[in-house]
């Protein structure tokens, strides 16, 4: 059923057509970014296969006597270095839209016309946008497992998903920053250009002494979590400040659905 056909007869509409079609609808509005973010990862997890041999007898000649594990190339290159800033920045990018952005565009009202409230609208926006940014945090580890075998090495898939999640859950709070700014600044460049400024201060201010309990960085890279002999996530996970930190992100997603409710259209 089209938009269209649900607006002329919301009788005949079931509530999971109505789910499925928020859902599209938040897809279509998304997607463009959600691409362009997945090609770039893709690409960084073939020049991290690529680069690895160069980079490792490089290090090493460098280092003289001393070994570079593989596992420890792949953390440095990815979930402690381009992967998590690169994530960072899609995160905070497919964060943005939402019905403020289409009041500004003068779209909205074809949205609220829909039979279904706000929070509805709100509600399935936020949740394929955390789907999104969690299959881009798999996306680089992933291929480095799939692909290392090719350039002589060896990287466990389930490392990578377990990396991956740790980098999406923990950083969520980066796509929930910047859905609660596109809610409040309607500018088109005001949300983004801010929300990825307070992530660099944010990231500066969790390097200051006594502020180390806000390191969120230090949980997306699994930094505290290696056994650091062989540079890979030991045996227990760290649920509880996945947990937490998901918890912050969600009571953002929260508070922007309420501004919205409040909102003047």
């Amino acid at each position: 059923m089209t938009t269209s056909e649900l607006i002329l007869s919301p009788r005949r509409v079931t509530r999971a057509s109505v789910l499925g079609m928020l859902l599209y609808k938040a897809w279509l509005e998304t997607r463009s970014r959600f691409v362009a973010s997945a090609a770039v990862l893709t690409l960084l997890g073939f020049s991290t296969v690529l680069r690895a041999a160069p980079t490792i007898h490089g290090w090493e000649r460098f280092h003289d006597g001393e070994l570079m594990p593989y596992a420890l190339y792949v953390w440095l290159s990815l979930f402690h270095g381009y992967l998590q800033f690169l994530w960072v920045i899609s995160a905070v990018i497919l964060g943005l839209g939402g019905l403020v952005r289409e009041h500004a565009l003068g779209t909205s009202g074809f949205t609220l016309a829909l039979p279904v409230g706000r929070a509805a609208i709100e509600n399935t926006r936020a949740a394929m946008g955390v789907v999104e940014v969690l299959v881009l945090a798999l996306i680089s580890g992933v291929i480095v497992s799939v692909l290392s075998p090719l350039a002589g090495y060896a990287y466990p898939l389930s490392q990578s998903v377990r990396f991956g999640l740790l980098l999406g859950g923990g950083g969520l709070i980066f796509y929930a920053l910047g859905f609660l700014l596109s809610h409040v600044l309607r500018g088109e460049y005001g949300a983004p250009a801010l929300g990825l400024a307070l992530s660099a201060a944010f990231y500066v201010l969790t390097k200051l002494p006594g502020l180390e309990v806000l390191n969120v960085f230090d949980l997306m890279s699994g930094k505290l979590y290696m056994v650091h002999a062989r540079y890979l996530l030991g045996p227990v996970f760290p649920f509880a400040p996945l947990a937490a930190w998901m918890s912050v992100a969600f009571v953002l997603l929260t508070v922007s659905a309420a501004l919205v409710r409040k909102r003047e259209f």
